[in-house]
């Protein structure tokens, strides 16, 4: 994969946000509703005084591509957050970089475990997370959330 990781940057913020929305939208039949739950999430992540606390940014020529997130969830667990790649860069080993990229970052801080939420729906995404090495802890019952029914689980890596 040709693209770049860099860290995050104050004008990356609102690319995320709405690029999760669009993605979202088009790929699941997410409505507005998500795009809004992504925006409270990142403001929830800004604000947060959390030595782990990361964020990595895939470009490619010069245009935002995907991303990961990662901070402190307690008890040297690390919590990723935000992973996207967008639709035309998929296939192509970015989100094993991601993945990786931020692993690392939590095993040279100290942490022992890894977790995630995602989404039933997202079956490329738990597919890869499962080559990682991910495991389902918990799957929570099916809610209507986001104009559609969601199954949300839980997944969890030892580091």
């Amino acid at each position: 994969m040709s693209a770049r990781l860099r860290d995050f940057r104050t004008d990356d913020p609102a690319w995320v946000i709405a690029a999760h929305g669009e993605v979202y939208r088009q790929d699941f039949g997410f409505d507005d509703e998500f795009a809004h739950s992504i925006d409270d999430k990142m403001r929830q992540w800004l604000v947060r005084a959390d030595p782990l606390k990361r964020m990595w940014i895939a470009e490619r020529d010069g245009e935002r591509v995907g991303c990961i997130a990662i901070s402190d969830a307690g008890d040297a667990t690390a919590f990723l957050n935000f992973v996207l790649v967008l639709p035309a860069y998929r296939r192509r080993q970015l989100g094993r970089h991601l993945l990786a990229t931020a692993l690392d970052h939590a095993r040279r801080c100290g942490q022992r475990e890894a977790r995630l939420e995602t989404y039933h729906c997202l079956e490329a995404a738990r597919a890869l997370y499962r080559r990682v090495g991910f495991r389902q802890i918990e799957a929570r019952p099916p809610m209507n959330k986001y104009g559609r029914q969601i199954i949300s689980e839980y997944w969890s890596l030892p580091l």
